[in-house]
């Protein structure tokens, strides 16, 4: 990837004044176009094809052309397997970690911690798989989703600095209260809709995902959901586009956090393959960005290595993907399913549970490294994706 470019206009039209009461938009594109329009594109497409597989298979074929897609969201895409690169960035770029006092100390003191959380996955599979299941489905979906919510606010963020570098107005007062608000909010309607929400209004119907809860809030209450997502996003786009010059890019960016979101309430089945497809793309463009040498580095790992170098840390937890989903009787169910009764496997369920390590640890550390509400971790951040600029960020960005 090339470093971002310095974002001044590529033709003198661009430079023209916008005339009063038009819309204008900037080509500012925060990767390149190539991969801000992949991180959109690549996700709705396999969702499109989870979508065409209802419309036209058999229930017990649409299910599994389903679970292949939430496969290849997890495992390809980069969902499940990105979590490792966290960590390849700390041993490529020392600075990352060390940007704030103290905060090697409380990422590794959290990295321990999540080891030990990966312990006690081991044993209550061993204990109560029912429990076991539930505390996982829980942890991770909770935990998860606020991730990936933070993560969209961050690239939100960073799409409004690179209009302010440019001289575009910065947010208006009332898009950064709903940039304060998105991760809360949405989190909230999401969660509810999975957990408590019934899927139909079937006297017997659960939600979407029972981990034992049973049948808590009517299906009635999903327009109520929609409502709160609808009138969120309707004021979120008139404020974004109300000053007559916006960032093209982070339009789209919002068209594409407002889709994913809007699936994953309205038919958790086909957001749950746009969301998780989303959010690892972005951070494998994110992470190969900040993996780049800056000027004064002494580069540990040259440019022509980083996608190569970002596959092979991510192979163990790709392979471990394969195993449950292809040769387990797991996700996708595959010709080579040799049983589940080899989850039991103290090997294969000790990897497993180190997976789960691995992800809740990059939870934890990126909570610490993307918090560009200290000024030293702004500067090294902002440096490493090629964005440094003496402006300070909205505070409304740090996550």
């Amino acid at each position: 990837m090339t470093p971002l470019s310095p974002g001044v206009a590529t033709s003198p039209e661009q430079d023209a004044p916008a005339v009063p009461g038009s819309l204008r938009f900037r080509r500012l594109w925060l990767f390149s176009p190539g991969a801000d329009l992949a991180i959109l594109a690549i996700p709705l497409a396999l969702t499109l094809c989870a979508a065409g597989a209802s419309a036209f298979l058999a229930p017990t074929s649409a299910d599994g052309a389903h679970r292949l897609m939430s496969w290849t969201a997890q495992n390809i895409l980069g969902n499940a397997t990105h979590v490792v690169l966290t960590f390849l960035l700390f041993g490529v770029h020392r600075d990352v970690l060390t940007a704030a006092p103290r905060q090697p100390r409380n990422i590794l003191a959290g990295t321990l911690a999540m080891l030990a959380v990966g312990a006690g996955f081991f044993f209550t599979f061993y204990a109560d798989r029912a429990i076991h299941t539930f505390a996982v489905a829980v942890i991770f979906n909770v935990f998860g989703m606020h991730h990936t919510l933070s993560q969209h606010r961050g690239l939100w963020s960073l799409h409004g600095l690179r209009g302010g570098q440019v001289g575009l107005a910065p947010p208006s007062p009332l898009e950064r209260r709903l940039q304060q608000l998105y991760v809360p909010l949405l989190l909230s309607i999401l969660l509810v809709r999975i957990f408590f929400v019934a899927e139909s209004a079937a006297p017997n119907a659960t939600a979407y995902l029972d981990v034992g809860q049973g049948r808590v809030l009517p299906w009635q209450m999903l327009p109520v959901l929609i409502a709160l997502w609808l009138g969120y996003f309707l004021l979120l786009f008139r404020s974004v586009l109300r000053s007559g010059t916006a960032s093209g890019p982070k339009v789209l960016y919002l068209l594409g956090m407002a889709t994913a979101t809007g699936l994953a309430l309205v038919a958790p089945e086909w957001g749950y393959v746009m969301l998780p497809g989303m959010h690892g793309l972005e951070y494998y463009m994110i992470s190969a960005r900040m993996l780049e040498p800056r000027e004064g580095d002494a580069p540990r790992l040259r440019r022509a290595f980083i996608w190569p170098a970002m596959v092979l840390a991510m192979l163990p937890l790709l392979a471990l993907g394969v195993v449950h989903g292809f040769l387990l009787d797991g996700p996708v169910k595959g010709s080579l399913s040799i049983g589940s009764g080899a989850l039991s496997h103290p090997l294969l369920r000790g990897l497993t549970s180190l997976g789960f390590a691995v992800v809740l640890a990059h939870y934890y550390a990126d909570a610490f490294i993307f918090r560009f509400r200290i000024p030293s971790i702004r500067q090294v951040m902002l440096r490493r994706l090629g964005l440094s600029s003496p402006a300070p960020l909205p505070a409304s960005g740090a996550r």
